[in-house]
C-alpha cells in the first residue's frame, strides 16, 4: 500500500492497549484499527497516517471473528458513540482480550517474566456515574477521538434510573453534566456547568452547580457500609464494580500484616472496606474527597490532604495505592519505598502505567505476585487491574 492511499484490506493480529486491533499495512507499518477484533480480515479507511504507524477504522468486515456480535445499541452500531467501543465483542472474549493486554504490558514494560493474571466473573452492573456532553439542551456523548457530540436516544450502559434523566431531561445552556446515583439509596444527582434554573428533570433529582456544589452528596452502600460521596468527589463508576474491586483488594491483601496506609484514597472506600480496622492513615489531594474520607472512616484514621508525591511517608506494613491513570511513576514509587512496607496492593486503571510501575518496583526489589483484571467497564476497552507486590 502506498503511503497516500486511504483504504486498505488488512488481517488483524491482536488487541492493543487503546482498544483497537493491531495489523500491518503493505508498507510494513503498524496500523491500529478501531471496530475490529483480533484475527479478522477487514477493509479499513485510514484516518491518521504517521511515519511509523497509522490509524483507521473498519468499513467492511471481510472475514469475521466468531466472537463478533451485533452491538445492541443503535449509537454503537452507527459508530457515532465513542463510549462502548467493544460492544460488538462477546463478553467472555472481552475479558480474555483484557487479560492478554495486561500480560503483554507487564512483560514488555514491567519485565515481569511470567505474570499471573486472572479476571473474576461477576454479574454485569450498570454505571451509576456518567458524564455527558450537552447539545441543544439534550444529553449525549462524544464520538471516539473526536470533539463531535450527539444526542443519545438510549444508553443501556447506565442504570435505568439515570437513563431516564439522560434521555428525557432538558439541560438548558449547559455544555457538560455529570449524573450520579446512589444505587442502594435511590438518590439521584445532576451536576451542571450551566444555569441550574434551565434544567428540567424529575423533582427528586438534586441539581447542583459544578462551580459551587456546597454540601450536596449522595450515599452508596458497599461492603455493607454506607459511604458519603460529595458532588466533586471521585467514586467508582458502578456499584457492582465497586463491590468486586473491594473484594479483589481484600484478596490481594491476603495475609499481609501491620498498619495499613491508603494512598490516593478518595473517599476512603478501598482501605475502609477491604481493611477496616487496619488503616492508620489515608492520603488524598481532593478537598471534597478528604472531607468525605474523614466522615466515612471516622476519628481513628488520620486523613491527610496532600499530593501523594509531595507527602512525607510514614512507616507501615502494607500499602494500598490507587493512583490516577498515569500511575505511581518515580515519585509515587519513592513514597511507597519510604513507608518501608513489604506488601503493596496497586490498583491501576491503565495497563501501560501498570507495566511502567511494575518495572520501577522490580528495580527496587519488589516482585509481582499476581493481578486480577476487574471488568469495571464492560463493553469498553478500559481496563482496571488489582496487582499484588511483595518484597
Amino acid at each position: 500500500m502506498g503511503s497516500n492511499e486511504t483504504v486498505a484490506q488488512v488481517r488483524t493480529e491482536r488487541m492493543a492497549t487503546g482498544g483497537e486491533a493491531v495489523a500491518r499495512l503493505g508498507d510494513g507499518r503498524v496500523v491500529f484499527v478501531a471496530g475490529a477484533l483480533a484475527e479478522e480480515s477487514v477493509q479499513i479507511e485510514i484516518t491518521e497516517s504517521k511515519k511509523r504507524f497509522a490509524r483507521g477504522h473498519v468499513v467492511e468486515v471481510v472475514e469475521s471473528s466468531p466472537h463478533r456480535i451485533e452491538a445492541p445499541c443503535v449509537h454503537a452500531r452507527s459508530g457515532e458513540c465513542g463510549g462502548c467501543d467493544w460492544m460488538h465483542i462477546m463478553l467472555p472474549e472481552q475479558r480474555a482480550y483484557k487479560e492478554a493486554i495486561v500480560v503483554e504490558q507487564l512483560q514488555r514494560l514491567g519485565t515481569v517474566d511470567q505474570p499471573v493474571v486472572s479476571s473474576p466473573e461477576f454479574a454485569r452492573g450498570h454505571r451509576t456515574t456518567v458524564r455527558c456532553q450537552i447539545t441543544d439542551g439534550r444529553a449525549g456523548y462524544r464520538a471516539r477521538r473526536s470533539d463531535r457530540s450527539f444526542v443519545a436516544d438510549e444508553c443501556g450502559a447506565v442504570d435505568p434510573r439515570l437513563e431516564e434523566v439522560l434521555v428525557h431531561g432538558r439541560f438548558g445552556d449547559a455544555s457538560k453534566i455529570t449524573l450520579r446515583l446512589g444505587s442502594a439509596t435511590n438518590e439521584r444527582m445532576l451536576i451542571t456547568d450551566g444555569a441550574v434554573g434551565g434544567v428540567k428533570v424529575p423533582r427528586d433529582v438534586m441539581v447542583v452547580p459544578a462551580g459551587n456544589p456546597g454540601t450536596a452528596a449522595i450515599h452508596e452502600v458497599v461492603a455493607a457500609k454506607t459511604w458519603r460521596v460529595s458532588a466533586n468527589s471521585f467514586f467508582q463508576t458502578s456499584h457492582a464494580g465497586a463491590e468486586v474491586l473491594v473484594a479483589a483488594v481484600s484478596r490481594a491483601l491476603g495475609e499481609s500484616t501491620g498498619p495499613l496506609l491508603d494512598l490516593y484514597a478518595g473517599v476512603g472506600l478501598l482501605g475502609g472496606a477491604a481493611a477496616a480496622g487496619r488503616v492508620v492513615c489515608s492520603v488524598e489531594s481532593s478537598p471534597s474527597s478528604v472531607e468525605d474520607a474523614r466522615h466515612n472512616l471516622g476519628p481513628d484514621v488520620r486523613v491527610v490532604r496532600a499530593r501523594v508525591e509531595q507527602w512525607m511517608p510514614q512507616p507501615c506494613g502494607t500499602v494500598i495505592a490507587d493512583p490516577a491513570r498515569r500511575g505511581l511513576g518515580k515519585d509515587g514509587v519513592r513514597v511507597v519505598e519510604g513507608t518501608r512496607a513489604d506488601h503493596l496492593v496497586l490498583v491501576s486503571c491503565d495497563p501501560a502505567s501498570l507495566g511502567r510501575d511494575a518495572g520501577l518496583l522490580l528495580q527496587h526489589g519488589w516482585r509481582h505476585e499476581g493481578a486480577e483484571v476487574i471488568d469495571m467497564f464492560p463493553d469498553t476497552s478500559r481496563i482496571e487491574v488489582v496487582s499484588t507486590f511483595r518484597r
